[in-house]
């Protein structure tokens, strides 16, 4: 038993000497989580542009934590799709149908109908 508690005391000691306790760092500062609209680009597009055509999206597609976890990828790709074909592309540059490949067990359908498993 005491060897338990002196193991979970070394462990975090040195997790929080080891920076990774850093929420008692001083320099440590939280960042704000982005927003889905922020994720995406389009030259020449204002960050409202961009907010605007993602809430459109969602309204076409909207999620719910309810539903099966393979509808859920669907809907999660059919965003995708609806800001692509608006003109608006992730910063990191992915596509959305190279994306698709990633998910091919069950293949999700919005990627099989857009040509991803070819």
């Amino acid at each position: 038993m005491n060897r338990k508690i002196v193991l979970l005391l070394c462990l975090s000691s040195l997790s929080v000497f080891s920076g990774c306790g850093t929420v008692f760092d001083p320099d440590y500062v939280a960042q704000p989580r982005l927003s889905d609209a922020a994720w995406y680009q389009k030259p020449g597009a204002t960050p409202k542009e961009i907010a605007d055509a993602y809430d459109k999206c969602e309204k076409r597609y909207p999620d719910d934590i309810k539903l099966d976890p393979n509808v859920r990828q669907n809907i999660a790709f059919q965003k995708l799709f609806c800001m692509e074909d608006q003109g608006y592309f992730p910063t990191d540059g992915t596509r959305a149908i190279k994306s698709c490949r990633n998910f091919h067990n069950p293949k999700v359908p919005i990627c099989e109908a857009r040509g991803a498993y070819n």
